[in-house]
């Protein structure tokens, strides 16, 4: 039994020291082969890229073929779209923005502010009464 064991524990390090060796390096042959491989994986393939590359040439070639807007043209559409958005919810444009500006600060400058009377000598004395008759039982 005892040299049964002894058999077992000497397989058992043999194993694990030889999963424990390097494994062989491939060549560079092997190595540039993965890498091709692993680059035609990831592009697709050279045809896909060759389409890819065609098609980028023929947007370049369309886009230089549009007409280029002048200064005056640029600055006018620029003044357009500014006067436009400046409310997008409104559509009368800046003049009617302002408006409702005036009118929304109009109308919260008449509301009253909560608590104005407890910042008084007398409203602090009032509210500490009130808080000494609610706290007491």
């Amino acid at each position: 039994m005892n040299k049964l064991l002894v058999v077992f524990i000497t397989c058992a390090f043999a194993s694990i020291a030889a999963a424990q060796t390097a494994a062989p390096r491939p060549g560079p042959n092997e190595r540039q082969r993965d890498v091709a491989i692993t680059t035609q994986e990831g592009s697709g393939s050279s045809a896909s890229t060759q389409k890819t590359a065609a098609q980028q040439a023929r947007n370049v070639n369309a886009s230089k073929q549009v007409t280029k807007l002048s200064r005056e043209e640029t600055t006018r559409l620029a003044k357009d779209a500014t006067r436009l958005n400046v409310n997008p919810e409104n559509s009368s444009g800046q003049a009617a923005t302002a408006n409702m500006q005036r009118q929304t600060t109009a109308a919260s400058k008449t509301t009253s502010k909560q608590n104005t009377e407890f910042k008084t000598k007398n409203g602090k004395q009032l509210l500490e009464k009130e808080l000494q008759q609610k706290s007491t039982p």
